[in-house]
């Protein structure tokens, strides 16, 4: 998994899958990452095929890397564990799987939902900056205006930092309702609510339709299934890693 000149601490942590690049970092700065028994200098340490690497005294080793996609129900929470006993998608996975779920989705948001135990493709598939597509279908409250797409594509004013901009694949106008298929690339927070919101539309219902070209695949709500092979390399791909 090394290569025999070495590599980052930090990458070598996330492979590990100990937590978030940016946790992994922190880890390193408040000095909890030892390498050979000498506590780390610094995020730029360089980690070779037989050093011994641990964490708070514990060894830590890289692990065996786990893909799957979810086809996430309506009423739950995109966590793994609830401090107020929500329904959570942790409670739809084996106990054996030591995965964590790619972004979230609002609770009562559906569709498809990644997880992994792999942190630098689950940061960068979940980092505005990569801008990976993700494909809803929203269903709005009453019959949609016909140059909403372009207001969308130029982009929409969300607060005086964020600005919201996606293209609008398709509208289909119901009696009246519409329903609205829309690619979005940053993920940001409540982004398709509050998109709308801002227009003057309400949401009804929302769907995630694909991520990063991954479909649900005819899976049942709530159920899940691991990632073909061709599934991972193509995220891989897309995310600028040849691993």
């Amino acid at each position: 998994m090394m290569k025999k000149k070495g590599i980052r601490l930090n990458r070598f942590l996330s492979l590990c899958g100990i937590a978030s690049r940016r946790k992994c970092e922190e880890c390193i700065l408040d000095e909890r990452i030892a390498v050979n028994g000498v506590v780390a200098a610094g995020l730029f340490t360089i980690v070779y095929e037989n050093d011994i690497v641990s964490l708070d005294g514990s060894k830590i080793t890289p692990q065996r890397f786990t893909y799957l996609v979810m086809n996430k129900p309506k009423g739950v929470v995109t966590t793994l564990q609830d401090e107020k006993n929500r329904k959570h998608v942790g409670m739809l996975l084996p106990r054996n799987l030591f995965v964590k779920p790619v972004g979230r989705l609002d609770k009562n948001t559906t569709g498809v939902l990644l997880f992994t135990n792999d942190g630098d493709l689950q940061y960068r598939l979940s980092h505005p900056k990569y801008k990976i597509s993700r494909l809803y279908q929203v269903v709005l409250d009453r019959i949609i205006q016909e140059n909403i797409s372009d207001k969308i594509q130029k982009g929409v004013l969300l607060n005086h930092q964020e600005v919201a901009r996606g293209n609008v694949i398709s509208i289909e106008n119901l009696k009246y309702q519409s329903v609205v298929r829309l690619e979005l690339k940053e993920g940001l927070n409540r982004e398709i609510h509050r998109l709308f919101r801002v227009l003057g539309y309400k949401v009804i219902e929302l769907d995630r339709v694909k991520y990063a070209d991954i479909s649900a695949g005819g899976l049942i709500r709530g159920h899940w299934r691991y990632l073909h092979e061709k599934e991972v390399r193509v995220l891989k791909k897309k995310c600028g890693l040849n691993y």
